[in-house]
């Protein structure tokens, strides 16, 4: 009885759980897999997955960052 209470207690406080439960649930990872773009960003090779890496993806890494400062958080580990 106490393991189910603590695993029980383990899944309402995880992140996790909760996103793959809305995610099953909604059907949005059946649409991101099926998704254009995702089939586009797998075929890359060479040059261009780098630059999709670094550029396209470091910039809305950075987006992300500044957003996120203006409501006192980050993402990075050093500040």
């Amino acid at each position: 009885m106490i393991i189910r209470f603590l695993k029980k207690l383990k899944d309402i406080v995880d992140p996790n759980y909760w996103a793959s439960r809305i995610g099953n649930k909604t059907g949005l990872y059946n649409r991101a897999e099926k998704s254009s773009l995702r089939k586009w960003a797998l075929e890359l090779e060479g040059w261009k997955w780098w630059f999709y890496q670094i550029v396209v993806c470091g910039f809305f890494f950075v987006i992300i960052e500044v957003l996120l400062n203006l409501i006192g958080i980050t993402m990075l580990p050093w500040r």
